[in-house]
Order: C-alpha cells, then structure tokens, then sequence
C-alpha cells in the first residue's frame, strides 16, 4: 500500500507542479522506471502464489523462487523508489515552508502566492501532497520503513542464496544443449545441472507420493486365563 500510494502521490505531485506527464519525456520516463520496480513486487507475489507448493498433506507455500525475487527487489530497490518519487516530485518536498511560516498570517499569504504552480490547483492542495511523499520518503518513519524494507523480511543474501539453490538451472542447460544437439557433457554430477524442476529429474518424470491413509487395525482378543 505505502508503495503504490508513493506512485499515485508521485503522480499528484507533477500535476500540483505544473507539469503534463505526456509532454515531458524525463518525468514520464521516471514515473515509468517506478511503475515496474513497484509493480515488479506484485508480479512476483502473484506468480509465487499461482504456482505454489502443495505437499501430499496439502499444506501450500508459495513458490520459493518468484517469492525471494520479489523480496529482493524489494529490499534491494527501495531506495530507487525513493529517489524516483523525489525526481517527479521536484524540489519543494524538501524546500517547503514549515508549517509555523504557512500558518504565519504575516507570510501564508504571500506563500500561497509564489508556491502555486497552476491556478486551478491551490497551494494548499500542492503542499499537503508534497508533505504526503516527505512523510512516506524523508521523514524519520520513512527512513525506518527504508531499513525494514531492506533487512525486515531477511537479508538479501538470504534472498540470493535461496533463488540460486532452488533455480532449475539445469534445465536451462539442457535446453540449450539439447538445442545445439551435444549431448557429449550430460552427465548426472555436473554442479550446474544439479537443479532440475521437479518431475523433471529423469526421463519419466517423478510422481507424488500418496497421501498417508488411516487403516483399521482389528482389535486384538485379550485370553483371560
């Protein structure tokens, strides 16, 4: 939620500024760039989720390598999002009168006159969304969901190392060996085969298990002697 807010307040933020989105290339390109990291982290929940893990006792988890990319992406991009945000926003999320200067009855006026950008979008309007994205991006709370966003959910060479243990690499060369029609390297103990998808092990394929049944056992007669 706080990274999709982040590209709707973005968005606000370069109308408040006077800015058309389909006319300046820069900023459009920026808010493009944050679109896919922010839309990245969705892609890969709901890949992980589409293609979860089901064990014959039928408890699921989500696929272990769409769901540490898109925990990496995010602990590894949440700074990019935050440049990105400060990029379409421009300069006043940091350069905005305080809030003892606008409420000044000596300076609020002259404020509202020199820090509007459009005139069919008040002052107001214009500070309180450039307020939005410090609090979300430059503020003490902001810099703390910085840190819990990098580290909060594992650190990322947790992250690296699952991906690359559970990435069926192997099947990606065979792919490209079977491909280029060589077979003279197949061979079982290759480090860089090792990872196969499964049912993807042989030339048959690996079948579930059956789920364990509950069979009744005959009571034993008990001799009284």
């Amino acid at each position: 939620m706080r990274r999709k807010c982040g590209l709707g307040a973005g968005a606000l933020m370069t109308e408040a500024n006077g800015l058309d989105l389909d006319r300046h290339a820069g900023i459009r390109d920026a808010m493009v760039d944050l679109i896919k990291i922010v839309e990245g982290f969705y892609a890969c929940g709901v890949a992980s989720s589409v293609y979860c893990l089901t064990d014959p006792a039928g408890n699921v988890m989500p696929e272990p390598v769409f769901a540490n990319i898109g925990k990496l992406l995010l602990a590894t991009q949440i700074y990019d999002m935050h440049r990105l945000a400060h990029e379409v926003s421009g300069g006043l999320i940091v350069a905005l009168p305080g809030p003892e200067e606008d409420h000044n009855p000596a300076t609020g006026g002259r404020l509202s006159e020199v820090l509007t950008a459009r005139s069919d979008i008040p002052y107001e309007k214009r500070i309180e969304v450039a307020r939005f994205i410090e609090d979300l991006t430059a503020s003490n709370q902001g810099g703390w969901y910085s840190l819990i966003s990098l580290h909060g959910g594992g650190s990322p060479e947790a992250m690296k190392m699952e991906i690359y243990r559970q990435y069926p690499i192997g099947n990606k060369v065979d792919l490209v060996e079977r491909l280029l029609e060589r077979g003279v390297l197949e061979d079982p103990e290759r480090t860089i085969t090792r990872n196969r998808q499964p049912g993807r092990c042989c030339a048959e394929g690996c079948t579930v298990p059956d789920a364990p049944q509950i069979i009744d056992i005959p009571k034993r007669k008990v001799l009284v002697g």
